[in-house]
């Protein structure tokens, strides 16, 4: 297994990256993915990371779609969530791509050769923010290169960026909160239009699920939001006031509005009730700890007790395993009866890695260490760039997903929903940022330097370290041996967890079991 080889085969003919190698996300680009590998690759490639801005930029929203069935969901500067061509790279795609490409575009306003959805409300600010950090370290003449978008119209990168924030700001202005929410505009479109975009992602702690039909506010989503304002505001000095200032607004409306004081952690998001009353989804998920990858934080005075929270509460047991992090508390478990996408059981390299960076970007090294260890040996063990692995409440983790294990003629059997994919974009390029960080001296793009003054850093990582588990790389087929061979003896039923899942979305509920977890 080679991370060169695999970045070497997603690589598309201009086009930035392929989703993965594998089964569902060959052939497309994804627009968060690829703002995400774009980032990853900064330093590495950025060779790569200016072909991403020129896509994501041709296939930036020009126009508002109409709401209701079969809207691809385009708005104005908006960047689009997956694109499918029946030819790419001058060759037809296999047939199950082909398949999956003429039933996505039945529900997503394509057609049999094409189709360009936009359901998903972080890749925008998550391209302007990487455009910004692009001009950071490879200065702004990228700004000036013009792209032709699907309707033919010429625009500069520059031209493209604006818009992007334009789209931001809007969204903030069209909220009562002030915050970037999202809501679809199809019924047959994505309903959690973010990175935990399963059905069951977002789900109340009585085991309810998340309301889809009105607006909600993702709490990453208001951390990337803060980040493209203030990168804007580098790029376009003419209205760099205005966005400073929408940023610190949209800052104190994050703590005010999600922040929960009683768990010191933040709420996954908001969501409305059948009044239309903002509620929290205040379920324990890590999509909080991703902020630490953010500059919310950076000179707030009071910054170390949100800072603390999340550290001390992503670093505990309950999400921590030994090849990365839940993505929802291992003490929530039960309010979804199956192992669902983004649940209690799922560890996804992508944000194990966005967390370590976070860790790092929070002047605790040490700790980002011990996480970015965990996903280097997760991929060495299961001998792929998986998507996600799924792990135990007792720690066992799925490496392999053969029909069955001989080693016993009764395995546990997962309700899952998916097959990890691999090689998948954005664990490859983790992986490369891993062996290069871990080996050398150098920052990830947007750390900040830390005054030495900070003490309450250092007594907190020395505090959380004591807590973790200390691992090193495995570097010998002895160690890898090992590690394998204290895997979980699993049997993964497709089938049966694919039922579930549309059973908890046609009662609005993850379990069955709602009185059990109520009481």
């Amino acid at each position: 297994m080679s991370a060169l080889a695999d970045l070497a085969r997603l690589r598309s003919n201009g086009n930035g990256l392929y989703g993965s190698g594998d089964r569902l996300f060959s052939n497309a680009i994804f627009g968060r993915d690829s703002v995400t590998a774009g980032e990853t690759l900064l330093q590495l490639r950025p060779d790569m990371a200016r072909d991403i801005i020129l896509t994501l930029a041709r296939l930036q929203g020009t126009v508002d779609a109409p709401v209701g069935p079969h809207s691809n969901e385009e708005e104005r500067g908006k960047i689009h969530h997956e694109h499918r061509t029946l030819f790419v790279d001058g060759r037809r795609i296999s047939p199950a791509s082909e398949a999956l490409l003429r039933e996505l575009a039945r529900k997503w306003g394509g057609d049999e050769t094409s189709l360009t959805y936009y359901g998903s409300v972080d890749a925008t600010p998550l391209f302007v923010r990487l455009v910004a950090r692009y001009c950071a370290t490879h200065g702004e003449s990228i700004l000036a290169d013009g792209v032709t978008r699907r309707d033919g119209g010429q625009v500069t990168v520059r031209e493209s960026v604006l818009a992007a924030v334009n789209w931001i700001a809007s969204k903030m202005d069209a909220s009562p909160l002030g915050l970037v929410e999202f809501q679809r505009r199809n019924p047959q479109g994505i309903p959690f239009q973010v990175w935990k975009d399963s059905n069951t992602s977002y789900v109340h702690r009585d085991g309810t699920l998340a309301n889809s039909d009105a607006a909600i506010a993702a709490v990453e989503v208001q951390g990337y939001a803060y980040d493209a304002l203030l990168g804007a505001a580098h790029l376009f000095e003419t209205r760099a006031v205005e966005w400073r200032d929408r940023a610190q607004a949209l800052r104190e409306r994050v703590i005010r509005n999600l922040w929960m004081p009683a768990e010191s952690y933040f709420a996954m998001g908001l969501d409305r009730d059948g009044e239309g009353r903002a509620r929290w989804i205040e379920s324990i998920a890590s999509n909080g700890a991703l902020l630490l990858d953010t500059a919310l934080f950076d000179g707030l005075p009071t910054a170390d007790l949100y800072v603390a929270g999340l550290v001390r509460r992503i670093c505990s047991p309950d999400f921590m395993t030994e090849v990365g992090i839940r993505c929802r508390s291992a003490s929530e478990g039960g309010l979804v009866d199956f192992q669902d996408y983004h649940g209690d059981w799922t560890v996804w390299m992508k944000e194990t890695f966005d967390i370590a960076r976070g860790l790092e970007r929070q002047g605790l090294p040490r700790l980002a260490r011990q996480i970015g260890i965990r996903l280097l040996n997760a991929v060495n063990v299961a001998g792929a760039h998986v998507e996600f692995l799924y792990v135990s409440p007792d720690q066992r983790v799925m490496y392999d997903f053969r029909a069955c294990d001989l080693r016993s003629a009764a395995p546990d059997v997962i309700m899952g929903t998916n097959q990890p994919e691999a090689p998948i974009t954005w664990t490859v390029t983790a992986a490369l940022a891993l062996k290069s960080w871990l080996g050398s001296s150098r920052k990830f793009p947007g750390t900040p330097v830390r005054p030495d003054g900070n003490t309450w850093r250092l007594a907190l990582e020395a505090e959380v370290l004591d807590q973790v588990p200390q691992l090193a790389v495995h570097r010998t087929l002895a160690e890898l041996r090992s590690a394998y061979a204290r895997r979980g003896n699993f049997v993964l039923n497709l089938e049966g967890g694919v039922e579930r899942d549309r059973r908890a979305r046609a009662r609005g509920r993850g379990s069955d079991r709602l009185d059990q977890i109520a009481a």
